[in-house]
C-alpha cells in the first residue's frame, strides 16, 4: 500500500482533499508524472498542427488526437488524485460502513485500516508491475456521505488511476443506494405508526 505519512483524517474530510506530510519522493514523483504527460501533450499538439490534408490525414488526426486526449486526461487525473470525490447516501452511516466492508470482502480487497471515519480497500496491481504493489480505495465517512479517492503505488512512478475510478464510483453509488425493500419496510412502519398515533 502506498504510504501517506501523517495522514490527517479530520482535516482531509473538512477540506475534501488528502492532507498528509509529503516526502521529497512524493513531490518528485508528482513532478515526474506531470512531465511524462506533458511530454505526450506537447508533441501531439505540434503533430496536429503539422498534419496536411491527404488520404491518410484522418488516421493521423486520430492518432495525434488520441495522444493529446490521453496526455490531458492523465495530467488531469494526477492533478486531482488527492481530491476526495463525494457520494451522498440516505441510509445510516454504520449501514454504509457495513455495506462497503461486504463489498470489499466480496471483491477480495484487503482491508488494511478501519477507524471511525476511514476504510482502506487494497487491491494488488502485481499483474502490471514487478513486486507486491497495490491500488488503494480510501473511503472517508461523513454523516450522510462518503468521500473517496483512488491512489496507486508502483516500482518507480505512482501513476494515477485512470479508468477503474469510474467503475468504482458506479459500484459505490450502487451499494449505498437504499433498496426498494428497505423503502417498503420504512413505509410499512410509518403507516403502522400513523394508524395508532392518529388524533
Amino acid at each position: 500500500m502506498r504510504i501517506l505519512k501523517n495522514l490527517e483524517i479530520e482535516e482531509s474530510i473538512a477540506s475534501k482533499k488528502l492532507m498528509f506530510e509529503e516526502s521529497w519522493w512524493e513531490k518528485f514523483d508528482t513532478f515526474t508524472n506531470y512531465f511524462m504527460f506533458l511530454a505526450l501533450i506537447v508533441p501531439s499538439i505540434l503533430a496536429l498542427g503539422s498534419v496536411k490534408s491527404s488520404a491518410n490525414s484522418d488516421l493521423e488526426y486520430l492518432l495525434c488526437g488520441s495522444g493529446l486526449f490521453f496526455g490531458l486526461y492523465g495530467f488531469y487525473c494526477k492533478f486531482t488524485e488527492k481530491d476526495l470525490k463525494e457520494i451522498k447516501f440516505n441510509i445510516h452511516k454504520e449501514d454504509a460502513k457495513q455495506r462497503i466492508l461486504e463489498y470489499g470482502n466480496k471483491n477480495n480487497y484487503r482491508v488494511s485500516k478501519i477507524s471511525n471515519n476511514l476504510i482502506f480497500l487494497n487491491e494488488p496491481t502485481s499483474g502490471y508491475t514487478l513486486g507486491n504493489y497495490e491500488k488503494t480505495i480510501m473511503i472517508f465517512f461523513k454523516n450522510e456521505s462518503i468521500l473517496y479517492t483512488l491512489i496507486k503505488e508502483s516500482a518507480r512512478l505512482n501513476v494515477p488511476v485512470l479508468f477503474s475510478q469510474h467503475i468504482i464510483r458506479i459500484d459505490l453509488k450502487k451499494i449505498l443506494k437504499k433498496t426498494n425493500k428497505q423503502t417498503k419496510n420504512i413505509n410499512k412502519r410509518n403507516g403502522f405508526s400513523s394508524f395508532f398515533l392518529k388524533d
